[in-house]
């Protein structure tokens, strides 16, 4: 993938997520090569991402055309996800075996290693090694009830790249949560590591909000 279509993607993907766009608003290639100072070409490949990726859709002669996330269908998620997931590190603290716990310190370095890569597309791997993280802790849980209830939380379109929002110093940030989760799990202290999880998506829950109401006031 070139860096020119990775950078169309990663701004159309911000200002989706930012609520810049309508629902039901047209992405046209010209308008939007014209405004990013690039060729249609990439324009067209990060769409076609976009769509891949549950944000846009086809709508016949309209094209590529915005899906509509509510502010309310967000909140809700987050609300549900610090209902849930506290309680899963809560199990996992008590359940998870050794193997599990490894395999979330190296989901969690990999992540770490993506935010230093400095390559063109290491959001993208630092939102995919975010979700396997989630996951695997939703694994170590060892609850099949609480892991259906879950994942489509954790898999939502609007919510998996909230990473596009994020700075160096926020993804460092993420990072170092996980870790103090990871702590915590480790130390079969249930209360502790239920505590790191709600505090870590209450966090990521605040900075999705921030830039909700910048992206709608043009900020």
């Amino acid at each position: 993938m070139s860096s020119a279509s990775d950078y169309v993607y990663g701004e159309l993907r911000r200002r989706l997520m930012a609520g810049s766009f309508l629902p039901g608003e047209p992405l046209r290639e010209e308008h939007i090569a014209a405004q990013l100072s690039v060729s249609r070409t990439p324009v067209r490949n990060a769409i076609e991402r976009l769509i891949a990726d549950g944000l846009v859709t086809r709508e016949g002669r309209r094209g590529a055309v915005v899906l509509g996330w509510q502010d309310r269908d967000i909140d809700e998620a987050f609300e549900l996800r610090m209902l849930l997931e506290p309680y899963s590190a809560k199990a996992a603290a008590e359940r998870a075996t050794p193997e599990q716990i490894d395999e979330l310190d190296r989901i969690n370095q990999c992540m770490l290693d993506a935010v230093n890569s400095g390559a063109p597309d290491h959001v993208a791997q630092v939102q995919h090694y975010n979700n396997l993280f989630h996951h695997a802790l939703l694994n170590a849980a060892q609850s099949a009830r609480v892991r259906s209830l879950v994942e489509n939380l954790l898999d939502m379109p609007i919510i998996i790249g909230s990473f596009y929002f994020y700075g160096r110093d926020d993804m460092l940030r993420s990072v170092e949560h996980h870790r103090q989760i990871i702590a915590a799990i480790r130390a079969r202290d249930p209360e502790c590591a239920e505590i790191a999880v709600r505090f870590h998506l209450a966090t990521t829950h605040l900075l999705f909000r921030s830039h909700r109401k910048d992206g709608k006031t043009g900020g």
